[in-house]
């Protein structure tokens, strides 16, 4: 018999008498999962009152009648993470998982509390499943769609979270943000004459939308071409944001494939001081060597790899410069 978590809590001493008087008349499998019943509502009833001790207890006496229900594990969980006992918590929660494979309440909340824990593998693991689940569920479901294909950029999936964009476009040709999305992951992954594709389809959906401006504005940049057009997008992009960092910065790069070494200089420093991003640094860096500043590239270039260690072509520009 199916144990269900009330909306509102109501459960009190003349529910209970109620439940256990109709154990009297019930079979003996039945009295068990009514007194099972009790158990819960009363474990239920002691949370409410912050009583989580003899809460922990009834809910135990519930599962000891009926070990197979995964509401009780979840309840209990619930109440071992209010005592900050997260072991026992992620024990129940796993049980809970076990008991009902389909549910996505205990993915979730094991997916919360390894967050809180800097488990961030085991957290993502528990997210993906949780929401390859859900779109299982409900395949049309854009914004379900869209948390995985997030959570598949985060972890650098980056053909998952293409695969999942392209779908959201055959449900919403013209949802012009998951457009931009399907064109940055386009341009992360290399393929930059898509992305820019992309990147143009979005501005005629919409044609004041500053991310998709200032993304066209970088990859021309990127590329050495159209510069005149990027820096028209990037100042368009900075009238709505006037102190994005990533905006900023993006101009700055602008006017170093200008050679436009001074100006350049000028709007890096401001997003380096806006923003403290290893990409930043590192265009930073590369003006100041331009402009013959060795000292204040090398402090640029070693900031953008404290930033992100992995960098080979920045540890490449530091061993010439030392």
């Amino acid at each position: 018999m199916p144990f269900c978590r009330p909306a509102k809590f109501f459960a009190g001493v003349f529910a209970l008498s109620i439940i256990l008087t109709l154990s009297c008349y019930a079979s003996p499998r039945d009295k068990k999962t009514v007194q099972a019943q009790a158990h819960y509502m009363m474990g239920l009833f002691y949370e409410h009152q912050e009583k989580l001790d003899e809460a922990i207890a009834e809910y135990k006496d519930a599962l000891r009648l009926e070990k197979d229900i995964s509401s009780i594990h979840l309840r209990l969980a619930s109440v071992f993470i209010r005592k900050a006992d997260t072991t026992k918590a992620i024990q129940e929660l796993e049980e809970a998982k076990r008991l009902d494979p389909e549910g996505l309440e205990a993915g979730l909340m094991l997916a919360l509390l390894y967050s809180t824990q800097d488990s961030s593998d085991k957290a993502n693991k528990e997210y993906e499943e949780v929401l390859k689940r859900a779109a299982q569920k409900e395949p049309k479901n854009i914004y379900i769609l869209k948390s995985l294909a997030a959570l598949y950029y985060q972890q650098k999936k980056f053909e998952n979270a293409i695969e999942m964009y392209s779908l959201i476009l055959t449900l919403e040709k013209d949802n012009y943000e998951a457009i931009f999305l399907l064109g940055s992951l386009l341009e992360e992954s290399g393929k930059r004459k898509e992305a820019i594709e992309k990147f143009k389809e979005t501005l005629t959906l919409n044609p004041e939308y500053p991310d998709a401006l200032n993304s066209l504005g970088y990859v021309y940049a990127e590329e050495g071409v159209n510069l005149a057009e990027a820096e028209e997008l990037i100042r368009k992009a900075l009238l709505a944001d006037p102190d994005n960092g990533a905006y900023i910065d993006s101009l700055g790069w602008v006017y170093f494939k200008m050679s436009l070494i001074d100006k350049a200089i000028e709007y890096l420093e401001k997003a380096s001081a806006l923003l403290s991003d290893p990409v930043i640094f590192d265009h930073l860096g590369d003006a100041y060597f331009k402009k013959g500043i060795s000292d204040k590239a090398l402090r640029s270039w070693e900031k953008s790899l404290s930033l992100d260690a992995e960098q080979q072509k920045v540890k490449e520009k530091l061993e010439k410069l030392k």
